[in-house]
């Protein structure tokens, strides 16, 4: 199984926090659309004989396409591949965007999947981010979307911001669990270059916040979410049962996926691709018949240190059988050498053939992981 990632390179109004590709003009609006459609033609072998069971679009904001050009779009891949029936097809939205009469559209088309940008119920915070939604909007969007019938909906939530209190933050989860979504995404804010809070945070004009508090932010996060009946499956995502996004996990699980769009990644096991972050010379490519895209050819060393920062994200871990299968003994002795500090240090725990990190090794996976990889010597 594969799926499709669509990058919808548009937003109404620029997040301060955001560093992904998009624009606020929505003038190439009409010409992306058309050139999502061209893409996908001259890239339908990139996967090989393969069926999707997962279509996602992401962004940028998926939610200024009215549903029925996302319709469209879903039509387009149908043409080329085999979609499975039970696939898990979802969109990204703005809660402003999820009105009456857009949910009622939405309705007629294949997604099945909600995924609502609402970072904070607090309103100070999202004029902090420069959100284009208050938080009752994003509460009433739920509710609304859910009497709708749409019974899949994931949420994304921002800890670490600058001024969120605890009690804020258990505020904003409060509302979560309140709303009975199966699905949270919870991020650490990052100061990610070229972005109005780094900027902001050069200048002295933000304050990031000290990692003592991020850490107990992202604890009580950890303990609520199992206390309401979430998995905590991957580093940054909390499921219901049967509710985890088996788009997400595609790629934490090493499947195949074809990006389609200004700035969308692709993986075919072998090697990696991305579209080049302009959507003006992305259109003049496509519609000249090229994939305008760099290209990466993986070493066996890269896809091991792919496998080491895909499989430690997870709660099924790295599996050490799978390493020594795929990639050899030398490097399933390098994860047992590894492993041993881990466990002294109570980051890992080891379930049969697996490392797993736990709660407190979850909140420095960057550096274990780093630290798993394998540098090959000049």
């Amino acid at each position: 199984m594969s799926g499709v990632y669509f990058h919808i390179p548009f937003c109404k109004q620029l997040c301060h926090y955001c560093a992904f590709h998009k624009s606020i003009s929505l003038q190439a609006k009409d010409d992306i659309l058309e050139c999502l459609k061209l893409e996908l033609k001259l890239r339908k072998d990139y996967l090989g004989d393969t069926s999707l069971n997962t279509i996602y679009f992401g962004g940028g904001t998926p939610s200024v396409y009215q549903p029925e050009e996302i319709e469209s779009l879903i039509d387009e891949v149908t043409k080329y591949f085999t979609i499975d029936a039970n696939a898990e097809i979802t969109l990204e939205a703005n809660p402003d965007d999820l009105t009456e009469n857009y949910l009622k559209e939405l309705l007629k088309t294949r997604v099945n999947r909600l995924s609502v940008g609402i970072q904070s119920f607090h309103d100070e915070d999202l004029i902090l981010m420069n959100r284009r939604h208050t938080g009752k909007e994003a509460f009433d969007a739920i509710r609304r979307a859910q009497s709708f019938g749409f019974d899949n909906i994931s949420v994304d939530q921002i800890y670490g911001v600058p001024g969120l209190s605890m009690k804020k933050w258990k505020e904003n989860l409060d509302l979560v669990f309140d709303l009975n979504v199966q699905h949270i995404s919870s991020y650490h804010l990052m100061f990610d270059p070229n972005t109005i809070f780094t900027n902001k945070l050069e200048k002295g004009q933000l304050v990031e916040m000290d990692e003592e508090e991020s850490f107990e932010q992202f604890n009580y996060l950890i303990d609520e979410a199992r206390k309401h009946g979430f998995i905590h499956y991957e580093i940054s995502n909390f499921s219901k049962e049967g509710y985890i996004s088996k788009h997400n996990s595609s790629y934490w699980k090493q499947k195949k996926y074809l990006g389609i769009g200004p700035s969308a990644h692709s993986y075919n096991l072998e090697q990696r691709e991305w579209n080049i972050a302009h959507n003006y010379k992305y259109i003049k490519a496509i519609r000249e018949g090229e994939c305008f895209s760099e290209k990466e050819e993986l070493s066996e060393f890269d896809r091991f240190n792919d496998f080491v920062l895909t499989s430690l994200r997870t709660y099924w871990g790295m599996d050490l059988e799978l390493v020594r299968k795929d990639f050899g003994e030398e490097l399933y002795q390098h994860c047992i050498t590894k492993s041993k500090k881990y466990l002294l240090f109570d980051h890992i725990r080891q379930e049969e053939n697996c490392i797993i990190l736990n709660d407190k090794g979850v909140f420095v996976s960057n550096d274990i992981m780093s630290d798993f990889f394998w540098i090959e010597e000049e």
